[in-house]
């Protein structure tokens, strides 16, 4: 363990790290690796806004509460990040242990996210063996007596342009190529996707401030994207008018460099149009093969290869 902190367990079913208030951080692109979050390491990994507001404990419980209902103190928060490879670059990702449960957060910018649960799942696993090596690995796994593991619980946010529901629910079993035998053990993974995009889910957005002030930025900087054709311009002009506005206003003082840096990656206006444009050729494929276009014409009308044409029709179960 670097840097001299250690691991201590608050009790059966939490852990903490000994010592100034630090995030656990479980990099999922190194199985050997555990360790705190260090600015060495962040200058190297992909934040999200959503990742940074949300990380700190009074804002999870917060965001705890609106999803649950359950009322929790920022002292019963035990943040943690995990880090994945996603085409070559290292994301983080949120999750956070309270009262026995790991709660794990996916927020994604734009469709489709069909293949969420797998995702999901992947993160568990990482999770529980960092989670297991910690407790002893031996005693845990080959001893006698049952020994309690943190429940898991999921929850992805959406708020990408495409037009989606309110509330989604995505089963890890829709993307099994056959269904199992009843009659043996099976495994499912079940999380709900809430579009937090404006007009959408205002109960949530009743319960938590921070949320409906994210759902705010987000759309005023969508709207100054739109207004401008300089994107630095459109981002400086967002978080000026937020900072004026009372939205986010403290967080966006605070990270105001760290945002803009963000958001310089996640929000190219290069990298935007074509992952628009690309969305838009999508629910096209996806109209035509409702109306029962074939899988050569649609791929000889839109440019796109057959194979994707395939893989979308079964990505869908259309």
């Amino acid at each position: 363990m670097n840097r001299g902190y250690a691991v201590k367990y608050i009790s059966k079913d939490t852990f903490v790290f000994v010592g100034r208030m630090r995030k656990l951080k479980i990099d999922t692109t190194d199985e050997s690796n555990i360790g705190l979050d260090t600015p060495s390491v962040n200058r190297q990994i992909k934040d999200g806004v959503f990742r940074l507001l949300f990380e700190t404990p009074e804002n999870a419980a917060e965001l705890y509460y609106a999803l649950t209902g359950i009322e929790c103190s920022p002292e019963e928060i035990q943040v943690i990040t995990i880090t994945t490879t996603i085409s070559g670059k290292l994301k983080n990702d949120l999750a956070f242990v309270v009262r026995g449960k790991v709660l794990v957060i996916g927020e994604h910018m734009s469709s489709p996210y069909a293949n969420m649960p797998v995702r999901l799942l992947m993160y568990t696993g990482q999770l529980y063996d960092k989670w297991v090596n910690m407790r002893g690995e031996e005693k845990f796994l080959y001893g006698g007596k049952l020994y309690k593991i943190p429940t898991p619980e999921f929850v992805v946010f959406y708020n990408g342009t495409t037009p989606r529901p309110e509330k989604e629910i995505l089963k890890l079993s829709s993307a099994f190529e056959i269904q199992g035998d009843d009659s043996l053990g099976s495994l499912d993974l079940v999380v709900p996707v809430y579009n937090i995009n404006k007009g959408m889910n205002e109960e949530l957005f009743s319960k938590s401030e921070k949320l409906r002030q994210y759902m705010e930025f987000i759309s005023k900087l969508r709207e100054f994207n739109d207004r401008y054709d300089d994107y630095t311009q459109a981002v400086n002009e967002a978080v000026s008018h937020c900072i004026k506005n009372n939205i986010l206003s403290e967080f966006l003082k605070e990270h105001g460099g760290a945002i803009m840096s963000i958001l310089a990656r996640e929000y190219d206006l290069d990298a935007a149009k074509r992952v628009y444009h690309e969305e838009q050729v999508e629910d096209m494929i996806i109209k035509m093969l409702e109306k029962g276009y074939k899988i050569d014409e649609i791929s000889e009308i839109t440019g796109v290869s057959e194979y994707e044409v395939l893989r979308l029709k079964q990505e869908y179960t259309l």
